[in-house]
């Protein structure tokens, strides 16, 4: 998974910023409690099917 992160830090020396992966919305954060949070709670992508790998027709 990738995570793409926004970052600024505040003039008191709090991070605030979104963090997104390819498959989902940025979640905004404020603060490294809260940064880590939403790395915890982020979603990997769904895996894509490879070109050896075709979908089953269903049944």
């Amino acid at each position: 998974m990738r995570v793409t992160l926004d970052l600024v830090r505040l003039g008191d020396g709090r991070l605030e910023g979104t963090a997104a992966t390819e498959a989902g919305p940025e979640h905004p954060f404020s603060g490294t409690l809260e940064l880590l949070r939403v790395l915890e709670d982020l979603q990997p992508a769904p895996p894509r099917p490879s070109s050896d790998r075709l979908p089953r027709s269903p049944r």
